[in-house]
């Protein structure tokens, strides 16, 4: 209700304030509510729609946790068999070398060499740090193989001897010729 409407209806000014004021103390409450009713209405759409939002956050970081935790799990996974593959390489390398410390204690002359010809698979590493499967081995090589190791008798010395085709092996009573000849040459009595 507008002021025109009520003059074109034959009100004067004062029957008009009289309507409007009347007129007020109805609409003027339910303007109150239907504007606090829209307030609340858009304060629930909002309300809705975050709500929709949190909903879909929530979704994709499910989608993402499960993500997560799979990459996590396998993250774990990798590092288990990293931490398997750290431990067996190690394990691997100490029998490496305790088998070397063997070949060496074994007068091996050359490790590679025989190495090469030991299989280390059938060799064991038990848990006292002994190895099991490798004294075996070791003597078959050195039987069909022996020039690889040193021989016990190391340390005895060489002889020389015997007749080298001069004919002259009655120098000196017993004496190697070869030997005789270089005193002699030292000597300055060289033939």
């Amino acid at each position: 209700m507008k002021r025109e409407e009520l003059k074109e209806l034959g009100l004067n000014d004062d029957q008009i304030a009289a309507v409007m004021t009347s007129y007020g103390k109805e609409v003027n409450p339910l303007k109150e509510q239907v504007d606090s009713l829209t307030s609340e209405r858009d304060n629930l759409k909002q309300q809705v729609s975050d709500r929709d939002g949190q909903l879909d956050d929530l979704r994709k970081n499910a989608g993402k946790n499960e993500e997560l935790e799979a990459t996590i799990k396998q993250l774990q996974e990798d590092n288990k068999a990293a931490a398997a593959k750290y431990q067996n390489d190690l394990a691997a390398k100490e029998k490496g070398f305790k088998i070397e410390g063997a070949l060496r204690d074994a007068k091996a002359k050359n490790v590679k060499a025989v190495l090469s010809l030991i299989d280390t698979e059938k060799v064991s590493v038990q848990k006292d740090g002994t190895l099991d499967g490798l004294t075996d081995q070791i003597e078959a090589v050195k039987k069909s193989d022996s020039y690889l190791f040193d021989a016990k008798n190391a340390g005895q010395p060489i002889k020389f001897g015997g007749n080298f085709g001069n004919g002259n092996n009655n120098n000196g009573a017993g004496k190697d010729d070869i030997a005789s000849r270089i005193a002699a040459r030292f000597a300055g009595t060289a033939e």
